[in-house]
Order: structure tokens, then sequence, then C-alpha cells
């Protein structure tokens, strides 16, 4: 199985019985699809460079009102050859500031109605904030008049919890169903939607909402479907595949999904961020995803004669500044905008377009050269400790989710500082953004958070990679396991280092990180045998009810924490003024951190320069 060129190879169809009438001749149709939207709204880029509506003057890419545009365009030179299906593929929330206020808003859910499409599904992601706050994004989306069907073959909410109350009632009024029948051009599509098996592993705060097996669910639709009079059966599946570093993608969920169940026509996949450039033919199946962010919308056409179905043509289009916006959801994302910066930063004292810094270079975020994001890592490592004066911060490459671009003009404003660390949310407080926390761990529990992190997650390569302030560390990764750091140091480069005793168990420190990661390290490191108890400053242990990650993760881009909780006394507050007692998100750190920035610019705005600190090298690789 590879990919194949779509003009030569020909893909068998398994409509069964009777072709109907309108078959016998040769048909096209096409999917416009994206996935993994992850709330990007606007272009991603310097925010205050976007400019939807003038052409070839920002190198912004993505934005949904271009991609209305591109789906317009792209509706009227197709439908001629026959019927259009627009669907997109789940977590089209959480990663941006619209996400942050998506309970209230629904913006994700508005603008892909008002965009065209016919449908979407959930991905691991819409759960981030609990059940509760999606069905209130849906419901708010609802509200508003506009709302795409939502398609959610295995997630379950029909248990007793109380939390379940508004989902049944959306189930109740059609707006979350299993499947759809949709007729359009003499064709009957049979659309379902579902999560994959490691979606549904990474799926972090779910409540009472349950989900089926996969494979099983898609042979159950697929029957249902054709049994309901259904010529083409079409899964919307957040499972994804597995890209090599060279050659074909031959392997993942999507894959696999077509092999078990060869009765799906098309799959149109997600929640691995790939961009499919040729369609993956699995088993004559063909497997499509459009990247993710709004970066590209991809073009399916399918032609179809008799029972046979042949891949007529694929396209990626990327979604750029050669493409208008559309002027009605250009105004719908600027009301959102202002709903978004009222919701999320006003309470903290911020401004959604409020200019933070200018950079003079991109600040790189690429996971596969940590030498390139350390600057970047360093830089919010040091915003975490600042905040919780702390001794050390530790944190995770993985968990900065995005880099500065410097664009044109170099600012970079709230709503670009927000996109390093969105994922989370609070001890308490359980607005978007994971709250910092301060335990207390010895020498010897330091040097284990860093033996684990070291050795990492081959799904997730890079992604664990430690990165810290207030220390500094040797490692060499040919010792034996759990024992490559050799040496750890604490201070900075101002105040220089003293190396501490790495086998002491009894001298304590003050580790600063975010709630989100904590809570991983905690559980995870416990589950691989590594000793660590996070106490209180006189050496209580914390409790915790955390859940330890799968074992075994089959893919996934993401870092993400298991449920839990740590005790409220150790969550970091203001220091004083209206946000003395709102927890500190690390959003908000990274903030406050850069505004301490000694230069300015003629504008008065804070210049982030690549100096010796950010450059600083913290994990010394004793065999580089």
């Amino acid at each position: 199985m590879s990919p194949i060129d779509p003009q030569d190879d020909p893909l068998t169809g398994t409509a069964g019985g009777q072709e109907p009438a309108e078959q016998k001749k040769a048909q096209s149709f096409t999917i416009l699809h994206t996935n993994d939207m992850h709330s990007n709204l606007i272009g991603v880029g310097p925010a205050s460079e976007y400019s939807p509506m003038t052409l070839n003057d920002d190198a912004t890419i993505g934005g949904i009102e271009r991609i209305a545009s591109l789906i317009d365009e792209r509706r009227k030179a197709r439908e001629a050859m026959g019927p259009v299906l627009v669907l997109d593929v789940g977590d089209f929330s959480i990663g941006t500031p619209f996400g942050g206020a998506t309970d209230q808003t629904g913006a994700e859910l508005q603008c892909l109605s008002m965009a065209g499409y016919d449908a979407t599904t959930f991905g691991n992601h819409e759960f981030d904030a609990g059940p509760e706050a999606l069905a209130k994004a849906i419901a708010a989306a609802k509200k508003a008049g506009h709302i795409p069907p939502i398609l959610a073959a295995n997630t379950h909410f029909d248990g007793d919890d109380a939390g379940l109350s508004q989902f049944k009632e959306l189930a109740q009024a059609e707006l979350i169903r299993s499947h759809m029948l949709l007729e359009r051009g003499g064709i009957r599509f049979g659309l379902f939607g579902m999560m994959g098996t490691d979606s549904i592993q990474f799926t972090i705060n779910p409540g009472a909402v349950t989900f089926s097996d996969p494979i099983e669910t898609a042979r159950k639709m697929a029957k249902q479907l054709r049994a309901e009079g259904a010529d083409v059966i079409i899964c919307l599946s957040h499972c994804g595949v597995r890209e090599p570093k060279s050659g074909p993608i031959t392997e993942g969920e999507d894959i696999d999904l077509a092999r078990a169940v060869p009765e799906i026509d098309v799959i149109v996949g997600g929640h691995t961020h790939t961009f499919v450039r040729q369609p993956i033919i699995a088993d004559g199946t063909p497997v499509v995803q459009a990247g993710c962010y709004g970066a590209a919308l991809g073009e399916l056409v399918i032609r179809m004669e008799g029972g046979k179905r042949k891949v007529e043509s694929y396209t990626l289009h990327t979604v750029d500044d050669t493409i208008p916006g559309d002027p009605h959801l250009a105004k719908a994302v600027e009301v959102f905008k202002a709903e978004t910066s009222r919701i999320l930063f006003a309470p903290r004292g911020f401004a959604i377009d409020e200019p933070l810094a200018v950079i003079d270079r991109d600040w790189s975020n690429n996971f596969f050269d940590l030498t390139a994001s350390m600057p970047l890592g360093n830089l919010t490592a040091d915003a975490i400790r600042h905040a919780a004066k702390a001794d050390v911060a530790l944190n995770a490459a993985g968990m900065v989710r995005a880099g500065l671009t410097k664009g044109n003009s170099g600012v970079q404003t709230v709503y670009d500082v927000f996109l390093l660390a969105p994922l989370g949310i609070g001890v308490a407080d359980q607005s978007a953004g994971g709250s910092l926390v301060v335990v207390y761990l010895t020498g010897r529990e330091i040097k284990n958070c860093l033996e684990f992190l070291l050795i990492g997650n081959p799904n997730l390569p890079g992604q664990y990679f430690p990165r810290v302030s207030g220390m500094r560390f040797h490692y060499d990764l040919s010792r034996p396991k759990f024992d490559a750091v050799t040496q750890i140091e604490l201070g900075d480069l101002a105040g220089g280092y003293r190396t501490i005793d790495i086998s002491d168990s009894t001298n304590l420190f003050s580790v600063a990180c975010n709630l989100y990661f904590g809570l991983v390290l905690i559980s995870t490191s416990r589950k691989a045998g590594v000793s660590l108890v996070p106490k209180k400053r006189d050496g209580t242990p914390i409790k915790s009810r955390a859940e330890a990650l799968p074992e075994t993760p089959q893919s996934g881009p993401y870092l993400l924490p298991p449920k839990g909780s740590i005790e409220e006394d150790q969550a970091v507050r203001g220091g004083s003024g209206a946000n003395a007692s709102m927890e500190i998100k690390e959003w908000q750190a990274i903030m406050e951190y850069l505004k301490t920035l000694p230069k300015k610019n003629d504008r008065e705005v804070r210049s982030l320069v690549m100096d010796e600190r950010a450059a600083e090298n913290r994990t010394i690789n004793l065999h580089a």
C-alpha cells in the first residue's frame, strides 16, 4: 500500500445490491475538507499583520475568511461536474484565544456553518475543558443560528450523570448525531464521524462521556448506512496516519480502518496533522488529510461508474494571502475577537491586539531541531520561574505550542503570545490555559524528572525534552536508563551556578511548572517506576488523583496530561491588585515576563532579543 497516481489506478467500490439507475453512467463528486483547525479563525503568523480583505500584503497562512472564499470558488468550479461536499474532521477548537472563549461564543462552529460546511466531528481537544464546556459551545452556536451537523458515532453521553444533560438535549435536537444521509446530485451520501483509539486515549477531560471501539463502530455504521440506502459511505475519521521520516505513508489508524472495514468508500482523516499530498490507497479505499490550522483545503474528486470508484484528482490548496477573504466571515471574526478579548484577557489586564514585544528574527518551535527551539524553551521556562519565584522551573519542549514569527513588523501581540501556552485549565480556575503550581522536590527527584523527560516517547520525538530555568544539567545518553544525568547545577548566568547532590533525598527545592505538565510528569514517571513525590514546603506529600497516560500511545502530536488535581494551595496566584486572588496562567506569566524586558522600541514596546541568556545551553550533552 502506497500513495498512487490518482489518474492511473482504479478504486473498487462496494455499493451492495442493484446499482441505482443514476449510477449506470459516469458521475463525479467532490469532497472539500479541513481538519485540526484548532481555533485558528485568523491566519497563522503575526496577528497584527493578518489582512484577509486585501491581497498580497502579508505572509500569514490560513484564516476562515479565506477558507470560506476558497470553498465558494472551488464549489462553483466543481458543481457542474457533480455534487460537492464540505467536511471538517474535528479538533476545530482549542489552541488560540478563540478556543479559550468557545464555551461562551461557539465561534468555531459558527464559522464552519457560515463557511458552508456540511458536517464536522469531534476530536480529542474538543473535550479539553470538559463535556459541560463543549455542550455550552454547541448550545451557543445553536442559539446564534449557525451550526453544522456534528457526527459522532462512537461518542456516547447516555449515562445518568447530570453533566450530560445538555448533551442529551443537543442530541434530541439532532445537532449531534451518529450519522446522516445527504442526497445531492442524484447520489445518496452516507456520512459518519468518529474518534480513533489514539484520539480517545488522549481525551483528557471526558467526564461521563464514553467512547466505543472505532473499528466495531465503523462496521456497524457502514452496515446501517448501506441499509438506509447510501450509495457512497464516507467516514470523518479523527484517527490519523503515521508519517515516516521518508518514503510513503503505510501505517496508521486510518489505514487499519480501511483494511478492517472495506465497506467504507472514502476516509477523510484528521488528528495527526498530516499534509497528505497524494491520496493513500488502502486496499482500494482512498485516505486523505489536510494538515492542520487551516493551512490547506483538501479537494478530492471521485469518479463513479457503475460499482467502480476512481480517484480523478486530489489537491491540497494552500490558504494564503492570494485568496480574498469572505466579507461576511470577516465581520463575524471581528465580533468574536472582541468577545474573546473581553472574556479571556480583560480579567487579567490584557487586550487581544495589545503589542507585547518586537522581535528581529523568527523564534523557532521545531521539535525535530531542539537546538533551534532552545531559546523559546528558555524564555518560557524563565517566565514560569519569574512568576512563581521558585528555585527551578521545569517544562518540556512539547508544552510550547507555537513559535514566534517576525513577519513584516516583528510585533508580537497578546494573541500571538497566547499561542505559546494555550493548553490546559487551572486547579480551581477553569478558564483557558494551565495554571502555574509550585511543588517541592529533592535533588534526587529533580534528577528523576530529567531522566524521565530525556527518555521521551518514540511516538512524540523531541516533545518531552526538558526545558529548564534556574538550573542547568549534564547528561550522557550512553549511560544506563534512568542514570543519564551526571550533574545538576542550580542558579543562572547572572548569579552563577552551584552543584547540588543528585543523590540527596532530604533537602527540598521549590519547582514551578504548568499544572498541565506537572500531572503528566507525576503520573507517567510513577508508572515508569521512577520515584517522585511532590511535596509542600513542609515536606508533606501533595495529594493527587492523577491517572497515567496509556503505556503505548500509537500516534498523535500532543503532550497531554491525564485527569487529576493538585491541592489549591499549590497554585501560583497574582501578586497584587485586582489579580491578586487569580491563579497565574502560563500564558499570563509569559506576557508579564515580556513586560519586564529592558529594551523598548520607539513606540515603547519591549524588544525581545536573542541574547546570551536566551541562547544559553542549559541541557549539556556530554556526547554532543
